[in-house]
């Protein structure tokens, strides 16, 4: 089967089931990994939400890719990024995430976020793609026609136009397809209006939101409970220095309504890295708090401090999808699966946190 857009068929690779999918292009040598589901620290995946979809517990983020400001063509290029793309698969990383203004500038050169994600999942073998979640999302200001093109936004028939436009630059229907933010000129019946013909059409096999707050989301589920529409995630700034998803109670609603949080910049634009201190060196309560998760990742055989500080926005039941433009950085994040803190150690960095007001 396939979806036709704009007079070329794209394939669906099988919307219920990709199996048996077959993608075009080079085989690439990517093997299967981190496919394992046993229970426990040391699976690396889990549901996405109530979508019915498996992920890895721990995704990468695209935000940089494709965006010349952000030092594309200049400080890394095309091919460090599908270095990090195989890199990060190989070591067990299913969940992709991408938006259609993520380097958009680059959309007429086939090199925006979206392009590039696609190109390179072309060359991956059916069987290592199938268990991929490619994630995009939908801008919902009306003049985003302005840096995409397309129509203004005004209503449902516009953003599921703009997830046919996703849909083409990724070259196959999506995994996830979410509202970037809610917007004051869009009800929300017809956000998730948009949502449900996006399942209802095969362009997409699980649908989210992003940036919601607590009472926000619990609109967007009922609404889509209400038309059959399973609501699979919600993607919120979340970190050990930024943990107001938690504070306001949205993650404990989004686990009582199966709705899985996936949690961007977790390292805090690099700050809760190994090279964290260089970057803000007068604050007093990063370096304590660095510290501490130097030690611990220590004593879980030489973790690195980003592996402790995605693990335990893990352990929190998030997805965290840090940044990765080469393959060392890709392979570093992995490399927070297969583990996990216990429950001691997650007292003492909520203590050490509490302590510094944070």
């Amino acid at each position: 089967a396939a979806v036709v857009l704009g007079g070329k068929a794209i394939p669906s690779r099988g919307l219920c089931s990709r199996r048996g999918a077959t993608g075009k292009g080079r085989r690439s040598a990517v093997r299967r990994a981190g496919a394992s589901d046993e229970a426990g620290a040391a699976s690396t995946t889990r549901p996405l939400g109530a979508s019915g979809l498996k992920t890895s517990k721990i995704g990468i983020g695209t935000l940089q890719w494709g965006d010349e400001s952000c030092g594309f063509n200049s400080a890394y290029r095309a091919t460090d990024l599908e270095e990090a793309f195989r890199c990060g698969v190989e070591n067990g990383v299913r969940f992709w995430d991408t938006a259609e203004v993520y380097g958009y500038k680059l959309h007429k050169f086939l090199q925006s976020s979206e392009c590039l994600l696609g190109d390179y999942c072309k060359d991956l073998d059916s069987g290592v793609r199938e268990d991929l979640t490619i994630g995009s999302k939908v801008f919902t200001i009306p003049w985003t026609n302005m840096l995409v093109g397309g129509s203004p936004r005004l209503g449902k028939d516009a953003l599921v136009s703009a997830l046919k436009a996703s849909v083409e630059r990724v070259g196959a229907p999506l995994d996830l397809w979410s509202i970037h933010f809610p917007f004051p000129t869009f009800k929300q019946s017809v956000l998730m209006d948009a949502l449900k013909e996006a399942m209802d059409l095969e362009l997409t096999r699980a649908v989210g939101v992003s940036n919601y707050n607590k009472a926000q989301l619990e609109e967007a589920h009922a609404l889509c409970a209400a038309s059959g529409v399973p609501l699979a995630s919600n993607q919120v700034k979340y970190s050990l220095m930024d943990r107001k998803a938690e504070k306001e109670g949205l993650l404990k609603r989004a686990n009582e309504l199966d709705v899985a949080i996936v949690a961007y910049s977790p390292l805090e634009s690099g700050k809760l890295t190994s090279n964290g201190a260089a970057k803000d060196p007068n604050n007093k309560k990063l370096l304590e708090l660095l510290k501490l998760l130097e030690f611990v990742g220590v004593v879980n055989g030489g973790k690195s401090i980003s592996q402790v500080a995605l693990n335990f926005v893990v352990e929190k039941g998030m997805i965290p999808i840090p940044a990765a433009k080469n393959a060392d950085q890709a392979k570093e994040h992995a490399g927070a699966m297969g583990w996990a803190l216990d429950a001691n150690e997650m007292a003492l960095i909520e203590e050490k946190l509490e302590y510094l007001g944070l």
